[in-house]
């Protein structure tokens, strides 16, 4: 396990025309405007589990090696050393050498999840809105019970794969922030469940140069370098400029390498945040990613666009998105990666026609020995 410490962040930006939320709202605050009850008390009882930490650039919600799943790994040794694989979670470590542990790895399938809980201090009352996920202020908050089952694809295999991942919040507090429309959205209380990942992969290695990856479900965003998963993003507390942009998407995804440099991904989904069943809309994602593999410094450019028009009869937003992160390895020991966007939208009631929102964020990470970063 590792350990971290809050140490250096920083972000800036123009909130959503109209404004944060006057109130607690237990919905992502872009999709949609309707606000919530107060939360209660949490129960006496509170589940337990086990608390995973893991260092930047470890396997993290989308499948992959940096902050969104998509860039590259703030501490990574260059393509040739061969990086080991990140220590497993204490539930695969148990498992190991037995029956079941063996037919798991030989499967290539884990399962592992954290608990994560929070009390923030602070001067307010009650709420800490505009700041989300830690939104009570003096109040002790279990943020997440997480599960996730995995079966990875061995994208240096030449041949046809099927994969797969699925994610819980068994329950949390973060839950009612992040569920897409239309999927356990229904729910009240103060601790609920989301369905935060369910897609299959399929590896075609006959497609593009070095193979082509088909995703097809529910996955979290490629923008912004945050993530909903509490132990694999930086801080507890997450930046304005992740939380008025998208959490998940439903629809299809492919990413394509087109070198050991350049890789290319392109979806279509039913827009950020919803679900089948729902209203939607044709929605394009886009990424284009620029990661030399005995270079320093990684850059990604991020596109979610749509007819950006706010959906007035169903109260909720399609927008377009525009993000771009730069990683950089400053030192053996240090590295720093920026991450900004540009996020608008058209017909958005109270504000009498568009609304745009920009943002930027800097993070700073030091790695001090193999058990310690500092963030």
């Amino acid at each position: 396990m590792n350990a971290m410490m809050l140490v250096l962040a920083a972000s800036s930006g123009q909130p959503p025309a109209g404004g944060y939320p006057a109130a607690p709202s237990y919905q992502h605050p872009v999709v949609r405007t309707q606000a919530a009850q107060p939360m209660t008390p949490p129960p006496a009882t509170l589940p337990n589990g086990q608390l995973g930490t893991t260092a930047p650039g470890t396997p993290n919600g989308n499948g992959a090696k940096n902050g969104n799943g998509n860039g590259c790994d703030p501490c990574e040794k260059k393509e040739e050393e061969k990086p080991e694989a990140p220590e497993p979670y204490a539930l695969m470590r148990a498992l190991k050498g037995t029956a079941l542990g063996d037919r798991l790895e030989k499967n290539r399938v884990s399962i592992m999840g954290w608990t994560q809980g929070s009390y923030t201090a602070s001067t307010n009352r009650v709420s800490n809105l505009p700041v989300t996920f830690n939104d009570r202020a003096d109040f002790w908050q279990m943020n997440q019970n997480y599960l996730r089952i995995d079966r990875a694809i061995d994208t240096s295999s030449k041949e046809f794969q099927l994969g797969g991942r699925t994610e819980w919040i068994l329950p949390g507090t973060d839950a009612r922030f992040t569920p897409a429309r239309n999927l356990f959205d229904d729910q009240t209380g103060d601790y609920r469940i989301d369905l935060v990942q369910a897609y299959i992969d399929a590896f075609l290695p006959n497609l593009g140069p070095s193979g082509t990856t088909f995703r097809f479900g529910k996955f979290t965003t490629h923008c912004e370098y945050e993530l909903i998963q509490g132990a694999e993003t930086p801080f507890l507390s997450r930046s304005y400029l992740f939380q008025y942009n998208p959490f998940t998407h439903t629809g299809g995804w492919a990413i394509t390498p087109l070198s050991d440099t350049w890789t290319v991904s392109n979806g279509v989904v039913l827009g950020s945040d919803n679900f089948f069943g729902a209203p939607s809309r044709p929605t394009y994602l886009g990424q284009l990613k620029w990661a030399p593999p005995e270079g320093k410094t990684s850059v990604l450019f991020n596109t979610v666009i749509t007819n950006p028009t706010f959906d007035a009869g169903d109260n909720f937003a399609f927008y377009n998105v525009y993000n771009l992160q730069v990683n950089r390895k400053v030192t053996d020991k240090f590295t720093a990666v920026v991450d900004a966007a540009f996020s608008h939208m058209d017909g958005v009631p109270g504000v009498g026609g568009a609304a745009n929102w920009y943002g930027g964020a800097v993070y700073g990470f030091y790695q001090v020995n193999e058990k310690l970063t500092l963030q």
